[in-house]
C-alpha cells in the first residue's frame, strides 16, 4: 500500500476583513475526496497577491524545495500568484521537484494528463509573450 500524498492546502485574502473559509473548505473537501495527508495549511491573510514573497506562500516554498510535499493545492490560480510570470515559475519549480498542482476553480490538476497539457500550453503562451517582450525590447535598444 502506498503512503497518501502529503498535500499542501493554500489560501490567501488581500484584507484582515476577508476570510480564507470557503477556500479552506473546498481545499479541505478536495485533500478528503482525493485520500491526500494534509500536511500544512498555508495561509496568507491580509496580504496582495502582487506580492510574490508572502510569509506562508515562502513557507511553502521552502517546504516543496524540502521535499515535504507531493502536491500543492489552491482555490484558484489568483490566491496563489496574481501574475503569469509568477506563476509559471512556481509551477515549474513544483515540475523540477515532483510536486503537482492543482487549482480547484479552473480545474487544473498537473497530476493528469489533460492538466499537463493545459500547463505546457500556458508555459508556452507565457514564453512567447516574454521572447516579445524580449525583441521589442532590442529593438528598442538598437533604436
Amino acid at each position: 500500500m502506498t503512503a497518501p500524498r502529503r498535500a499542501a492546502l493554500y489560501a490567501r485574502v488581500s484584507t484582515d476583513e476577508q476570510s480564507t473559509g470557503m477556500q479552506l473548505d473546498d481545499l479541505r473537501r478536495l485533500a478528503e475526496h482525493r485520500g491526500w495527508k494534509i500536511a500544512g495549511e498555508y495561509i496568507d491573510q491580509g496580504i496582495s497577491g502582487a506580492k510574490a514573497s508572502r510569509p506562508d506562500l515562502d513557507r511553502l516554498m521552502a517546504d516543496t524545495r524540502a521535499g515535504r510535499l507531493d502536491v500543492v493545492a489552491v482555490w484558484r490560480f489568483d490566491r496563489f500568484a496574481r501574475s503569469t510570470q509568477h506563476l509559471l515559475a512556481a509551477l515549474e519549480e513544483f515540475r523540477a521537484v515532483g510536486v503537482d498542482f492543482v487549482s480547484v476553480r479552473e480545474s487544473i490538476d498537473t497530476s493528469t494528463p489533460m492538466g499537463r497539457m493545459v500547463f505546457t500550453m500556458v508555459a508556452a503562451v507565457a514564453e512567447l509573450e516574454r521572447e516579445l517582450i524580449r525583441e521589442r525590447v532590442i529593438a528598442g535598444i538598437r533604436r
